[in-house]
């Protein structure tokens, strides 16, 4: 990490025509070194599971009451130039019969000069554990597909822009493609949900000498866990804390984790208001949001409290909108999510025949 500081130090020393013609080679640099310290490399959703939880586990598919369709995209180190990296994704699931449920995704990441795109397809089943406390197993099986492509820049290959620095690519394509599979759980109650999925199943094992392929995958766990509380219609105020684990490889011993602690606080189902704190990165995230009932707006800021690299960047963007179709969902396989808390959700307007004293004609 002192070597990536060091650079970017003599590189901000230089012209400006130089630090264009450099800065896809320090990004890669940059995101390798991450990948060399921590021995993992996933696609990057950071803070965007913060209104999609379809991100991280797809046995949330048709869960909710409605049918989701949400948009997020995430402008990273903003300040940093056009090869800062940029995240998108669209997803979209819903309930099929009686316990199924469908569901789609699609990532597409940019670090220039290297693009990384997912399609993934998913199958979930719902299976009814308990009747009166609502407890429900949610499963899911995906399938993936996965691409890494290099875009040119100003007229150099790939193998000429990362002589040196990437050795596990096949140098003779430009681009590479692999299908993969996930397999993910979801234990849904009323009051809580507790979450695991294995992700790149097909990916090799993290050991002593591999940790990825030669499309940067890995296969690694997520532990997630979100509690809703136990509310009612008489409060308008819900608080809802989660995390997020991550271990890289499923049977190889390694201290390859990394941790999000986040919590929310939501106001009559329409308002919120986020802080998240990710260990890997020493990020703190703020976010807020809005909530209708055809529609929500999220926005998240995340700032690098590490000062390898926050010196050179203004923080992290992220925005998501996501909208509510087809109606309401008569199977309801959750008492509570978090759009839709049990507490007060009527916005009641103030008129101003309220603010009259009593004793006022």
């Amino acid at each position: 990490m002192k070597m990536v500081r060091h650079i970017m130090e003599v590189l901000q020393s230089n012209t400006k025509y130089n630090m264009k013609k450099y800065i896809p080679i320090l990004v890669i640099f940059m995101c390798f070194s991450f990948n060399t310290i921590t021995k993992s490399q996933a696609l990057p959703i950071y803070s965007q599971y913060m209104f999609n939880e379809y991100l991280i586990n797809a046995a949330y598919g048709g869960t909710y009451s409605f049918t989701p369709i949400i948009l997020n995209h995430r402008n990273q180190w903003v300040g940093f130039g056009d090869s800062a990296p940029q995240t998108s994704s669209l997803s979209v699931h819903t309930p099929i019969g009686q316990k199924s449920a469908l569901g789609g995704l699609m990532i597409y990441d940019k670090t220039s000069p290297i693009t990384r795109t997912q399609i993934q397809m998913s199958y979930g089943y719902h299976a009814l554990m308990n009747k009166e406390s609502n407890l429900t197993l949610s499963m899911a099986l995906s399938g993936t597909f996965n691409m890494l492509q290099y875009v040119y820049q100003e007229g150099m290959t790939y193998s000429e822009l990362t002589n040196g620095i990437i050795d596990n690519y096949n140098q003779s394509n430009e681009s590479s493609s692999v299908a993969d599979i996930n397999f993910d759980l979801v234990l849904l109650h009323s009051y809580f949900d507790l979450g695991l999925s294995v992700r790149n199943l097909l990916a090799p094992e993290p050991n002593n000498t591999i940790y990825q392929d030669q499309i940067l995958r890995t296969k690694y766990i997520l532990f997630h866990g979100t509690f809703l509380g136990v509310n009612s219609t008489e409060k308008s105020i819900g608080i809802i804390p989660s995390f997020v684990l991550r271990k890289m490889g499923i049977f190889s011993y390694n201290s390859l984790f990394e941790l999000d602690l986040n919590i929310k606080i939501i106001y009559k189902n329409k308002i919120w208001s986020g802080l998240s704190y990710r260990t890997h990165e020493n990020t703190i995230s703020t976010s807020i949001g809005i909530n209708t009932s055809k529609a929500f707006f999220g926005y998240t800021y995340d700032i690098g409290t590490s000062t390898n690299l926050s010196g050179y960047h203004n923080g992290s963007h992220n925005i998501a909108i996501g909208f509510k179709v087809f109606g309401q969902n008569k199977r309801l396989i959750r008492q509570q999510n978090p759009l839709e808390l049990n507490i007060n959700s009527k916005w009641e307007r103030l008129r101003l025949t309220d603010m009259r004293h009593k004793s006022a004609k």
